[in-house]
C-alpha cells in the first residue's frame, strides 16, 4: 500500500502545480480587470502616490530625487522639492525601473502589482503544500486569490513575497518542513536576507520579524531546548539592523528631528485620522472592513472552525509521531496570526481609512476557512461520501460568489469623480511643462504635521504642473501678466454658502476679462446603505489668461 502511494505521489504533485497554475491565471485575470482605469477608485490616493514618486525617479533621475520619494511636478522641476520620508524607499525605486520600461501610465503600477502577486501566490502555495494536504492547500489558495482584498488591491508590495520566503526558510530551519540538512546554510542566508529586505520595503516587516522571533523563543522554551545561536542571531540582528537603517534615513530626511518620528508613531498608534480613539468604534470599523475584505460566509466559517470546530479537531486521532499535527489542525497557528494581530493593535490608528491594513490576516483566514470546509467534509463523509463532496463544492461556490460580489463592490467605489480627473488631464494637455496652473484652490492636503502639506496625489499625477492659489481678481490679473500661468481654474460652487456667493461674483468679473476655455458640470455624490459610495464634484471652469474674452 505504501509503495502504491509513493508511486501516486508524483502524479499528485503534478496535479497540484497544474491547479496552482490555474490559480495564478485566475489571480492575474482578476488584477488585470479594467487595468487602464484612471486613479479615481478606492484608495486612489495610494495608487497615485506610488505612481507619482516613481515617475519622479524615472523622469528626473536619482541625482535629483536622491533616491527618496519626491513630490515633484513639471519640467524643469523645482530646485528644492518636498520629499516623503515616512515609508521605506526601495518600493518606489523598483517601480521607477518598471516605469522606464513601460512608460508613465496608470497601468504601469498595476503591471507591477500582478508580478508581485504572482510571485507571492506561488510562494504561498509552495508553503501550504508542505503544511496542509493538497486539497486544503488549493482551497486556501483559491480563497486567497478570490478575497476582495486581493482582487482589488493585490497582495501588497515586494515585502509580501519576502515575508513568505522568510516563513519558508524559518520553518525549514526548525524542521517543520523541507528537512534537508545540506541546505540549512542556504536557508539561514535566505532568512537573514528576507528579514532585512522585508523591513526595507515596508514597516510591516517588523511585525513579521517579531512574530518569527517570539515563535522561536517560545518553541525552544516549550520543547526545553536551547536556541541555535546562529538562528537566534539572524532573527534579532537582521530586522534590527534594517530597522535602524530605516530610522537613520528617516531621521536624516527630517533634519535629525526625532520628534517628527515620535509624533508620527503616536499618531499611527493612537487616534490616527479620527478625532479620538474609542475601542468600540475601532472594533466596529475592523469588522466592517473584514466583511468587505473577506466576506461574511468566509468569516463565519473561520470563526466556527476556530471555536466550535476545535472540539472536532482535537477529537481526531493524532498520528503516531508526536511531532505531527492532527489532520485538520491549523499548522503553526500562532506564527501566522501574530503578525496581523500585533500590527493592528500596535499601529491601530492606521485602520480608520485603510481596508488594506487587514492584509496580514489574509493568509490565516484563508487557511482557517479552508480547514473549516474540509472538516465539514470529514464529518459528512461519515454519512455519505457524495454528500461530503457536494457540500465542499457548494460551500466553496458560495465563498466564490460572495467574493465576486465583494470585488465588484470595491471596483465600483469612487474616491474621485471621473470628470474631476478629466479636468487635470485637460489642463496637462493645455499647459506646457515649464508653466504652472493658477487656481482658486491650492489642492494641498495636510494629513499630519509630521508629514507636511503636499498636492493631492491624484491631481499631481494627472496635472504634473505646479499649482499656485489666487482668489482675488487683482491677484489673478497680476499673475497673468507674468506669463507663467496660462490658465485659471475655479469651482463655481463650494461647501460654504459665503464662498459660493463670492465665486459667483468672481466668475462674472473673469468673464468680462478672459475667455472661458472649458466648463465641467458638477454632479452629486452617491451613498450606498447610508455610507460613502461615489464621490461627486462641484462644477468647474477653466479661463485662458492669455486672451481677452470677446467684446472686453
Amino acid at each position: 500500500m505504501k509503495k502504491k502511494d509513493s508511486l501516486n505521489q508524483p502524479n499528485k504533485t503534478l496535479n497540484f502545480w497544474l491547479c496552482a497554475g490555474l490559480l495564478v491565471v485566475l489571480l492575474a485575470s482578476i488584477l488585470a480587470r479594467d487595468i487602464t482605469r484612471p486613479f479615481y477608485g478606492l484608495h486612489s490616493w495610494a495608487e497615485a502616490s506610488g505612481s507619482w514618486v516613481s515617475r519622479a525617479h524615472a523622469k528626473y533621475g536619482f541625482g535629483y530625487t536622491k533616491g527618496a520619494s519626491t513630490w515633484a511636478v513639471g519640467n524643469p522641476p523645482t530646485e528644492n522639492p518636498t520629499r516623503y520620508w515616512d515609508h521605506p524607499q526601495p518600493n518606489n525605486i523598483i517601480s521607477s525601473i518598471f516605469m522606464r520600461v513601460f512608460g508613465f501610465h496608470d497601468w504601469t503600477q498595476r503591471i507591477i502589482r500582478i508580478v508581485i502577486s504572482t510571485i507571492a501566490l506561488l510562494l504561498l502555495l509552495r508553503l501550504l503544500k508542505e503544511l496542509l494536504d493538497y486539497k486544503t492547500a488549493l482551497i486556501a489558495g483559491l480563497l486567497y486569490v478570490m478575497f476582495p482584498l486581493t482582487g482589488f488591491f493585490g497582495v501588497g508590495g515586494w515585502n509580501v513575497p519576502l515575508y513568505l520566503w522568510a516563513f519558508w526558510c524559518y520553518l525549514t530551519l526548525i524542521g517543520t518542513i523541507n528537512q534537508q540538512a545540506k541546505k540549512l546554510l542556504l536557508h539561514k542566508c535566505g532568512l537573514a536576507v528576507s528579514l532585512f529586505l522585508g523591513l526595507q520595503f515596508s514597516w510591516s516587516g517588523f511585525f513579521f520579524a517579531f512574530a518569527l522571533g517570539v515563535h522561536y523563543v517560545c518553541r525552544c522554551i516549550h520543547k526545553k531546548q536551547s536556541p541555535e545561536k546562529s538562528v537566534l542571531a539572524i532573527l534579532i540582528v537582521a530586522p534590527l539592523a534594517s530597522l535602524m537603517l530605516n530610522f537613520t534615513v528617516m531621521a536624516a530626511g527630517y533634519g535629525w528631528d526625532f520628534n517628527k518620528i515620535i509624533e508620527l508613531y503616536k499618531w499611527r498608534s493612537a487616534k490616527g485620522e479620527m478625532q479620538e480613539f474609542l475601542w468600540g468604534a475601532w472594533f466596529a470599523k475592523f469588522w466592517e472592513y473584514a466583511l468587505t475584505n473577506f466576506t461574511l460566509p468566509v468569516l463565519i466559517t473561520t470563526i466556527v472552525y476556530l471555536t466550535f470546530g476545535q472540539l472536532f479537531v482535537f477529537m481526531e486521532t493524532k498520528p503516531e509521531k508526536t511531532d505531527k499535527r492532527r489532520p485538520r489542525q491549523f499548522p503553526q497557528f500562532w506564527l501566522f496570526i501574530m503578525p496581523g494581530i500585533s500590527q493592528l493593535l500596535i499601529l491601530r490608528g492606521a485602520l480608520w481609512r485603510h481596508q488594506t491594513w487587514e492584509w496580514p490576516l489574509r493568509v490565516p483566514i484563508a487557511i482557517s476557512a479552508a480547514l473549516g470546509v474540509m472538516l465539514l467534509g470529514d464529518l459528512l463523509r461519515k454519512i455519505s461520501r457524495r454528500l461530503a463532496n457536494a457540500s465542499i463544492i457548494a460551500l466553496v461556490a458560495v465563498f466564490a460568489g460572495f467574493c465576486i460580489i465583494g470585488t465588484n463592490y470595491y471596483f465600483e467605489i469612487r474616491w474621485q469623480h471621473p470628470n474631476k480627473i478629466k479636468i487635470f488631464q485637460t489642463l496637462n494637455r493645455l499647459i506646457p511643462p515649464d508653466k504652472a496652473l493658477l487656481s482658486f484652490e491650492d489642492f494641498i492636503v495636510n494629513q499630519h504635521k509630521s508629514k507636511g502639506g503636499f498636492y493631492r496625489p491624484e491631481y499631481a499625477w494627472y496635472l504634473d504642473r505646479e499649482i499656485v492659489s489666487e482668489q482675488t481678481l487683482s491677484g489673478i490679473e497680476k499673475q497673468a501678466e507674468t506669463g507663467k500661468f496660462p490658465y485659471y481654474l475655479m469651482p463655481l460652487q463650494y461647501y460654504d454658502a459665503r464662498v459660493t456667493t463670492y465665486l459667483i461674483k468672481l466668475r462674472k468679473e473673469l468673464e468680462k476679462h478672459y475667455k472661458m476655455v472649458q466648463y465641467f458640470p458638477g454632479e452629486p455624490g452617491e451613498q450606498k446603505n447610508g455610507k460613502f459610495y461615489r464621490a461627486g464634484m462641484m462644477p468647474y471652469m477653466i479661463f485662458d489668461l492669455r486672451s481677452k474674452a470677446p467684446g472686453s
